[in-house]
Formats: C-alpha cells, sequence, structure tokens
C-alpha cells in the first residue's frame, strides 16, 4: 500500500513538473524589474511637478547636484527637477557665473515598499511515508493582496549664486503610487494608479 501511494506520488509530481516545464517562459530580470522601475519614476514625477519655481520665472540659475551624489536614480531626479524648472519659465545657465540663483535639490526619500494580506489555505508541505522526499501543497488563497508603493520625498534649495546663503526652501514633495495584486476566489489581477501604456498608442510630439 505504502509503495503503491508512493508510486503515484512521483507520477502526480512528475506529470506537474512536467507541464510547468512546458508552460514557464524562459525569464531574465534586469536589476530592477518594470513595475518597481515605474514606481519609483511616478513617484519622482509626481513629487518634481509639486514644486513651484514660478518665483524664478526668466531668472538665470545653476544646479548643484552634489547632494544627489549617493542616490541610486540621481539621473532620473535631475531629468525631472529640470523639467519642472524649465515649466516654470526659469533658465539654466550655460556659465556659472550667469546664474543668480543656485538650486541644490534634495531627494530624502527614494524606495519602495510592500505589504501582503492572504485569507486562504498557505503553502504546505506534505511529507511523504518512508521516504526523504515530500511534496507541497501550493497556496490557495480566497483572497490575497500584495500592495507596491514607490515612495519619493524631494526639495529643493535655493541660494544666492553670489554668497551661497539660502535663500529659500523649495518643497518639499511627498508623492507616491501603488500597484497591487489580486486574488479574489482564485481569480488573479492587477490593479495601479498610473499608466503602464496599456491603454491606447503612444502619442509623439515634435517641435515646429
Amino acid at each position: 500500500m505504502k509503495s503503491m501511494f508512493f508510486s503515484l506520488c512521483c507520477c502526480a509530481a512528475g506529470v506537474i513538473l512536467l507541464f510547468s516545464g512546458c508552460a514557464d517562459p524562459r525569464i531574465t530580470n534586469t536589476g530592477r524589474n518594470a513595475i518597481e522601475q515605474m514606481l519609483l519614476t511616478t513617484a519622482v514625477d509626481r513629487s518634481a511637478a509639486k514644486l513651484d519655481f514660478r518665483m524664478l520665472a526668466k531668472d538665470k540659475v545653476r544646479i548643484d547636484y552634489s547632494l544627489l551624489a549617493t542616490q541610486t536614480d540621481k539621473n532620473y531626479v535631475q531629468a525631472a527637477v529640470e523639467a519642472s524648472i524649465a515649466a516654470a519659465g526659469a533658465i539654466i545657465a550655460l556659465k556659472p557665473e550667469e546664474a543668480v540663483y543656485v538650486l541644490r535639490p534634495v531627494c530624502a526619500v527614494l524606495a519602495t515598499e510592500d505589504n501582503k494580506i492572504v485569507f486562504g489555505t498557505p503553502q504546505l508541505p506534505v511529507p511523504i511515508p518512508d521516504a526523504s522526499l515530500s511534496i507541497v501543497i501550493p497556496e490557495l488563497p480566497l483572497f490575497k493582496r500584495i500592495r507596491r508603493t514607490g515612495v519619493c520625498k524631494l526639495y529643493v534649495e535655493v541660494l544666492d549664486a553670489k554668497t551661497n546663503k539660502q535663500l529659500k526652501m523649495v518643497g518639499p514633495a511627498v508623492s507616491q503610487s501603488v500597484h497591487s495584486n489580486w486574488v479574489i476566489c482564485f481569480i488573479p489581477f492587477a490593479t495601479r494608479d498610473f499608466d503602464m501604456g496599456d491603454s491606447g498608442p503612444a502619442t509623439f510630439h515634435f517641435f515646429e
């Protein structure tokens, strides 16, 4: 009886492995997957859009990125800040001596976090009698939510270009982006508060 049970378990495991091997594509991942990159860049975009540089309209400014040196995503933060400055009408000076103000961006927080809620049967190992093997019954959730959040806290110091005296602090601007994976009654789906490019064809804009 035990021998028959062991044989059935081995056959079942073999079938599962065969079908999972045929169904799963080969996947290679970058250091950060697409969702994590979208969470971070969206949070940066939203924080940069909240920064109000209208008082610098038509003034020439120089940007000091020294405080972003240890920030992994500093290049994207720089691009977002420069876009916000340009949208306000300020001009980035070509020569340092032309600048009236020095802007020093500080990205205090740029990271992701996640939390998970599950109601259902957890993953359970089932040992096989008289053998060192065991089979694992997968997690069977009636309700499951994995929420991933990107958070950015950004502010910019405004200094006098001649004296290096701090004149104003723009911000802080704090923003979040959210992506959630759900399973309800064994049906999986995802929700998010940003566009992943799946809502329609891309639109290109050209300078005239």
